[in-house]
């Protein structure tokens, strides 16, 4: 099982240190492959240092100029990406930011096995409970090799309701085969927590991540 994980970023910083220290206590660390993508051109250099924590034989660091901001500059980098073929090698793609922390892989590694060899094509979530069309965007997997064209380039620059619900609306379009993956228990991210099915941790207060680092003595 070939796995990537994307991390699509702007400013984070110290995410990533915190990131990476998290995941080498996974096995998924031993299973993925990281390429980072950060489309801001004046991100301090000391992106490389925390980029150069992750003890992956294969990872990359892209830092682009390119971002059509706020809203789109994530969909924007997935687009570029399969532009580019970098996952047309990989059995899963996971998407995810910096902020959202891997705390335990066993449910999520599971999903990926139980789900390699049939015809799913996206593996999403829901952290908004009450919008059917809103598609939680920090975290997704796709089969880069099932996935057959670029179906996030067709309204790129074009769509104007959040990332969440285009990532929903292009795979409808496209006729596209997903499954629920569950993420929180009754589909809210409110209040920010380490979810009770995947144990992501998203969450934007490092001094609580730190916290959690400290209790789990990383």
């Amino acid at each position: 099982m070939k796995i990537l994980l994307f991390i699509t970023g702007h400013k984070q910083l110290e995410e990533y240190n915190y990131f990476s220290r998290f995941l080498k206590r996974l096995k998924l660390n031993a299973l993925c492959d990281i390429f980072i993508h950060c489309n801001n051109p004046d991100i301090h250099n000391s992106i490389i240092n925390y980029y150069q924590n992750f003890n992956q034989q294969n990872k990359k660091l892209f830092i682009t100029s390119i971002n059509a901001g706020y809203r789109v500059g994530g969909v924007q980098a997935i687009s570029e990406g399969i532009e580019l073929g970098i996952f047309k090698d990989y059995d899963y793609v996971i998407h995810l930011h910096p902020d959202v922390f891997i705390i335990d892989d066993n449910y999520l590694t599971e999903v990926l096995l139980e789900n390699l060899n049939n015809d799913v094509v996206f593996l999403v979530n829901k952290s908004v409970p009450h919008d059917p069309k809103f598609l939680s965007f920090d975290f997704f997997i796709f089969k880069p090799k099932l996935l057959t064209k670029n179906i996030f380039i067709d309204e790129l620059y074009t769509f104007k309701q959040a990332p969440e619900q285009y990532l929903h609306d292009m795979i409808i379009k496209n006729n596209i085969n997903y499954i629920y993956v569950k993420r929180y228990n009754n589909d809210n991210w409110e209040p920010r927590r380490i979810d009770e099915n995947l144990r992501l941790y998203h969450e934007h207060d490092l001094n609580k991540v730190q916290s959690l680092l400290n209790y789990l003595k990383i």
